[in-house]
């Protein structure tokens, strides 16, 4: 009990000197949370701004590629990992334009190469057309000259059959003259 009034009494000299030096411990207490809680937003000011406006410049230049525009380029501000993701979207962004190039250079050919080749059809059409228009034409002049022949052969055959009845006349005008002469001979003996 002796123990507990010491304690009291010493309680009652160091109260108001106690009770002041906890305000002044929950006055530092307040100041460092606050300087804390100051330094944090101070570092996630700059964690943002060095990671999530390189990641949100990234994004919307990525999106600025899948939607077609090859024309643009993002600049690196410095030479650490996002640098090194913005130089491969570069790279990326070039390479994309030089394949388009190349498609479009191919694709114009291809166009050019279609129109050669529907002009050649149509002049091989044209010559197909005046070959067969040839054709025609030499058909039918053979066809008059297959009728042409046949008058001839039908000719040659009346020209045939009256040789061969001239040459019969011939024969029996022959025999015929033969008995005049014979007769003649008679008659002159």
């Amino acid at each position: 009990a002796d123990d507990m009034a010491v304690l009291n009494t010493k309680s009652d000299q160091f109260g108001p000197v106690l009770a002041e030096a906890v305000g002044v411990i929950k006055i530092i207490a307040t100041t460092i949370i606050l300087l804390c809680s100051a330094a944090l937003a101070y570092v996630f000011y700059l964690l943002r701004k060095g990671t999530l406006v390189p990641i949100d410049d990234a994004l919307q230049f990525a999106k600025r590629i899948a939607s077609g525009d090859l024309t643009g380029q993002i600049h690196p501000k410095a030479q650490d990992e996002f640098g090194q993701l913005y130089t491969a979207l570069n790279e990326m962004n070039a390479n994309l334009a030089r394949i388009v190039g190349q498609v479009r250079t191919g694709s114009d050919q291809i166009s050019t190469s279609i129109g050669e080749v529907a002009s050649g059809n149509h002049d091989l059409s044209a010559r197909t057309e005046r070959q067969a228009s040839s054709l025609q034409a030499t058909a039918a002049s053979m066809n008059d000259l297959n009728t042409t022949v046949k008058q001839n052969a039908d000719s040659a055959r009346q020209a045939n059959q009256l040789a061969t009845s001239a040459s019969s006349v011939a024969v029996q005008g022959g025999v015929v003259v033969n008995q005049v002469v014979e007769t003649m001979k008679g008659i002159n003996e």
